[in-house]
């Protein structure tokens, strides 16, 4: 090997650039390196090749090849011999592989033997840097934040040919393989969201704007779409003009006409491309060829690709049968689009009011012309989902400023109007379309809502009943309005002001029952028949842990709350004098009359309950209440049990 690559290492142009790292010291290994690609067929092979000279003056080359697309790498270690012909490369056999010519920095080589595959091309290998170098280049050219039309051209031209990652020094290959994998698909995502956005900005008004437009989609699928659509761009490329088709359909414009093309060669192409990023049959492929969604499909676009598409040599004729055999279904599809363009445009058009929000359930089709679970899911997206969100976002804003409106309005003579909060707010919760921003904004406009509406009806409410206890007295006409009040009062109200108001009317209707206790107990002692000083006098009561005792008015007011009435009278004189209690209840004819029997005992009451009165003596006995218990039944003591 003294020959081609002995010649190329000793230049000193060589050592001056390509291997400036390398000292002048004969011990030092020198490299080299050539890039380049060629043709097997339809399929493209990248090819790199490092040539290197160890300290001793051994040069040995090896040539790594890889098919654009596939992860598998292939390469052999060759050394450089004298043919007849010229020079050759052969293996480590001896067998011939590679014949080749030098041409300035330029190598040009045939195989011999061993190629990848049948029918590959003559082909030529440059002078480059080495891999890592090329691939520090590209992954500048790759973060770079620009992702225009001029970025996307220099990323597909420097990326047709890519460095190959087995070339690179083993501890390099696995860090640069993830970079550029993760790079290169981060720049084509970049490069069609910028694409897709500058589209979608474009005017549309004039014939002028429309034809800038035509240029520009005409640019996404030119030579870059091969390399973007690589990347998994396919989709994104397709809405695209999907999206543009839809907005120039919006505006009255035949998309067709606008970005279609009748340049079967364009067309071909355009197929070409696509073609190459992914291989499966999908029509998907020819409405980005065509450049028009086959929703916009005239008969005249579809005749005039089944007149060119046969000229296509890369177009599959099955392509044209699938046209044909799906026209009346594509035909169907262009009819139900339609339909729901008109009804877009009628949601799009009603007011944005409360009403609309909640009757359309946030702008969703009429369900008696389209039942959702019979619609294409992408066409009900397409129509009826983000197209709509700027009005739907318009008529939230509206309707949560009705919503305001309500609760400032609300008077606590207006329970309707709380009724009516809540529901609104329960069905809120329930609309479609509402992304978790949004819903999250709804909650909390109703939870302020509902929390405002109760503070205001705590307020009037407690107030109102209020009112209405404070001029009440016990059996008038104003108590009775009152509690009719606290009937149906907080019934009306909403959580924490239903709460207050049940609590207002217990404590309110709790001081009024007592007022009327206190009006009961002075009209009965009144009407007692004996002196206040003999009231004051005591009677032996019951207790569960013995005996207490409790003056006679406790007896007297006791039976009063109870609308029992009792009274006394008295008989004899000095020492003959007795003392009776009358007992009558409101349900029964017969009193019960009872006698107050000197109490003899030390620190006793004044008086003890007995009975003399055999109609009294048989009822008693009929209750199973001992004579001992009729005054703690009257004061309320706990041991009044009855039958026990």
């Amino acid at each position: 090997m003294r020959y081609l690559f002995t010649t190329a290492l000793a230049s000193g142009a060589l050592i001056g650039t390509a291997l400036s790292a390398v000292t002048a010291s004969a011990q030092q290994a020198q490299k080299i390196h050539y890039s380049g690609g060629f043709n097997c067929g339809e399929d493209e092979y990248t090819t790199n090749w490092n040539i290197r000279k160890d300290a001793a003056g051994e040069i040995a080359l090896t040539v790594y090849f890889q098919q654009r697309g596939s992860s598998q790498v292939s390469w052999l270690d060759l050394t450089e011999h004298k043919s007849a012909k010229g020079m050759e490369l052969r293996d480590a056999n001896g067998n011939p592989r590679l014949d080749v010519a030098a041409d300035g920095d330029t190598i040009r080589a045939s195989w011999m033997r061993g190629a990848p595959q049948q029918d590959c091309s003559i082909f030529a290998v440059s002078r480059s840097d080495s891999p890592r170098d090329r691939f520090d280049q590209l992954f500048t050219l790759l973060d770079a934040p620009a992702a225009d039309e001029d970025a996307a051209a220099k990323v597909a031209d420097e990326t047709r040919f890519p460095p190959i990652v087995h070339a690179l020094p083993e501890l390099d290959q696995n860090s640069y393989s993830q970079r550029y994998q993760t790079s290169l698909a981060e720049f084509w995502k970049r490069y069609r969201e910028t694409m897709t956005s500058e589209i979608a900005a474009l005017p549309i008004t004039t014939e002028a704007e429309r034809q800038a437009l035509k240029a520009r989609v005409d640019a996404a699928l030119s030579s870059t779409m091969r390399a973007s659509a690589a990347q998994g761009g396919h989709e994104d490329i397709l809405r695209m003009l999907q999206t543009t088709a839809d907005r120039l359909a919006d505006a009255g414009i035949d998309p067709a006409a606008i970005l279609g093309t009748s340049d079967a060669a364009l067309m071909c192409q355009r197929y070409a491309n696509i073609n190459y990023a992914f291989h499966y049959q999908d029509m998907d492929k020819v409405q980005i060829a065509m450049a028009v969604p086959l929703d916009y499909w005239s008969r005249d676009l579809a005749e005039r690709f089944l007149e060119d598409a046969p000229g296509c040599s890369v177009m599959h004729r099955s392509y044209t049968e699938s046209l044909v055999n799906t026209w009346g279904d594509i035909q169907q599809r262009q009819q139900l689009i339609q339909t729901m363009r008109e009804e877009q445009a009628r949601l799009r058009a009603l007011p944005a009011t409360m009403d609309t929000l909640v009757d359309t359930n946030n702008l969703q089709p009429d369900s008696e012309k389209f039942r959702r679970g019979y619609m294409p899911s992408d066409l009900a997206e397409r129509f009826f989902g983000a197209p709509l969100d700027a009005r739907r976002a318009e008529i939230l804003s509206v309707a949560m400023r009705e919503l305001d409106g309500k609760v400032a309005a609300y008077t606590i003579d207006q329970p309707e109007t709380a009724t009516q909060v809540s529901d609104l707010c329960n069905q809120l919760s329930y609309l479609r379309n509402l992304d978790d921003v949004a819903k999250g904004s709804v909650h909390e406009k109703c939870e302020t809502a509902q929390a405002t509406l109760e503070e205001k009806q705590s307020v009037a409410a407690l107030a109102k009943i209020e009112a209405a206890f404070a001029s009440a007295e016990p059996d008038s006409d104003a108590a009775k309005a009152a509690r009719e009040l606290c009937d149906s009062l907080p019934a009306s109200l909403n959580g924490s002001a239903r709460t207050a108001a049940y609590g207002a009317c217990q404590d309110e209707t709790v001081k009024l029952a007592k007022k009327q206790d206190e009006l009961r107990c002075t009209t009965a002692l009144a009407n007692s028949g004996v002196s206040a000083d003999f009231l004051e006098t005591t009677v032996a009561v019951t207790d569960t842990d013995g005996m207490s005792k409790a003056p006679l008015k406790d007896l007297v007011c006791g039976g009063a709350t109870r609308e029992i009435a009792v009274s006394f009278s008295s008989s004899g004189i000095l020492m003959w004098k007795t003392h009776a209690m009358t007992v009558n209840f409101p349900r029964d004819d017969a009193p019960w009359r009872f006698v107050l029997v000197k109490d003899e005992a030390e620190d006793g009451a004044d008086w003890t309950l007995a009975v003399e009165d055999p109609s009294t003596l048989e009822r008693l006995d009929k209750e199973d209440m001992p004579v001992e218990m009729v005054s703690a039944c009257f004061t309320g003591s706990s041991a009044c049990r009855p039958g026990r």
